[in-house]
Parts: structure tokens; C-alpha cells; sequence
């Protein structure tokens, strides 16, 4: 019984990862039905491992439930785009703000080292082609915040990134437009944190995600009547 039990919960932790990818990634697209068995097929994954799992990517904000309909990938739009910009500056600002104040010499040579491997993984114009660039560059995020002491605060910090990777793989905004040197953005962002300038290190955090934000929100993300049905469903799920 133990045995099965563990199973099942390796079951569905590998069904969580493999959708969340793929939502993330955009090969699941806004308002598409997740149909239980097909889903089942497609990962080789028991229906009852599914089904679990696309309720735990519903508090992730990634998945919708609807009565009598089921479960759907979650909507976009440009206003939740802004809106999530605003959070995730205010959030990731504060979590920045404690790992400045509380972050000791691990902290900061996890930062070092994580920028050292983001500086040397060459950017891919497209995500899905380069995989190990986009893990790299989250991993040089979580290394920002990491020494802030608030398992919340980085675990909402997670969350946003995740909706953040999610508007920009729809996008295909991972390209740099024009003018724009991210590594620079990044390697401003560690000299702050190592000096321990909270004020210009949150100007420039602040900076960086309103540029992404701005390239991604061109995109036609399909507003319709249904997403914003549904929009409206996932805000009350998070109530």
C-alpha cells in the first residue's frame, strides 16, 4: 500500500512537470480543453495522475476548472499581462529587498556563480530550440531573491515567472529588439545586489521586466468573450 501510494504521488508529480511545460512553453495554447484521456495518451500517464495533477495547476494559475465543461488551459490577455507586470515588480522588489538586507556570503556566491553560467549560455532566438538558456536565465532569478529568508515570498516569486515565461514563449518574444542588451540588464542587476543598493537595484529590476513586457504585449493573445469568462472564473478560484 505504501509502495502504490508513492507511486501514485510519482505519478502525478511527473504529470504536473510534463503540462506545466507544456503551458508553459505554449504547446498547450489559452482556453484549449484538457481532455483527461487524450492527455493520458499523450504522456503516458494513468487518467487518475492527470486528473490530480490539473487540479494542483490550478492554484498555479495555469489551469482553469469550470463546472460541467472541465478543466482548460488559463486564458490571456494584455490587461493581465500589465497587471502581472505591476505584481511581480512590487513581489520580486521586496523579496530583493530581504535577500539584500539578510543574505550572507552564500548568497551572494550563488548569485555570482548563477550569473557566471547565464553569462556564458549563449541566447537562442527561439526557447524551444535552446532549452538550457531559459533554465539559466530562471535559475539567475532565483538566485536574486534566494538569500531573502521567505519560502512565501519565493514561491509567489515562481508563480509570476512562471506566467511571465508563459506570455513570453506565446509571443515568441525571446528575441532581444533592437537595441536592447539583456546580458547588460543582467550584469547591472548583480553589480546592484553586490553592492547592496536596494534602491537601484529595484529601479533596474523594475526596468528589465517592463521592457519583456512590452515586446510580449503586441502579441494577439485572442481576447474573446470566453476569455474573459474565464478570466474572471480563474480570479474568483484564487480568492
Amino acid at each position: 500500500m505504501v509502495i502504490q501510494e508513492i507511486d501514485n504521488r510519482s505519478l502525478t508529480s511527473r504529470a504536473v512537470e510534463l503540462l506545466r511545460a507544456d503551458i508553459i512553453g505554449a504547446s498547450l495554447r489559452p482556453n484549449e480543453r484538457l481532455r483527461i484521456q487524450a492527455l493520458s495518451e499523450r504522456y503516458g500517464v494513468g487518467a487518475t495522475a492527470i486528473r490530480e495533477a490539473l487540479s494542483r495547476l490550478v492554484s498555479d494559475w495555469l489551469v482553469v476548472f469550470e463546472d460541467q465543461r472541465g478543466f482548460c488551459v488559463a486564458p490571456m490577455s494584455r490587461a493581465e499581462l500589465l497587471e502581472m507586470n505591476r505584481t511581480r515588480i512590487d513581489v520580486e522588489s521586496l523579496a530583493i529587498r530581504y535577500a539584500v538586507e539578510e543574505g550572507d556570503i552564500q548568497w551572494e556566491s550563488g548569485l555570482i556563480s548563477a550569473f557566471h553560467r547565464l553569462s556564458r549560455t549563449p541566447p537562442p532566438s527561439d526557447p524551444t530550440q535552446q532549452p538550457s538558456w531559459a533554465e539559466a536565465h530562471r535559475q539567475f532569478h532565483v538566485a536574486l531573491i534566494a538569500g531573502c529568508g521567505s519560502p512565501s515570498l519565493i514561491r509567489l516569486c515562481a508563480l509570476l515567472y512562471d506566467q511571465s515565461e508563459r506570455y513570453r514563449n506565446f509571443a515568441n518574444s525571446q528575441r532581444e529588439s533592437a537595441g536592447r542588451h539583456v546580458g547588460v540588464e543582467h550584469k547591472e542587476l548583480l553589480d546592484a545586489a553586490l553592492a547592496r543598493d536596494v534602491k537601484h537595484l529595484t529601479l533596474l529590476l523594475g526596468s528589465h521586466f517592463t521592457r519583456t513586457t512590452e515586446i510580449i504585449q503586441n502579441a494577439d493573445f485572442g481576447e474573446t468573450g470566453a476569455s474573459a469568462r474565464l478570466s474572471a472564473t480563474r480570479a474568483s478560484s484564487q480568492m
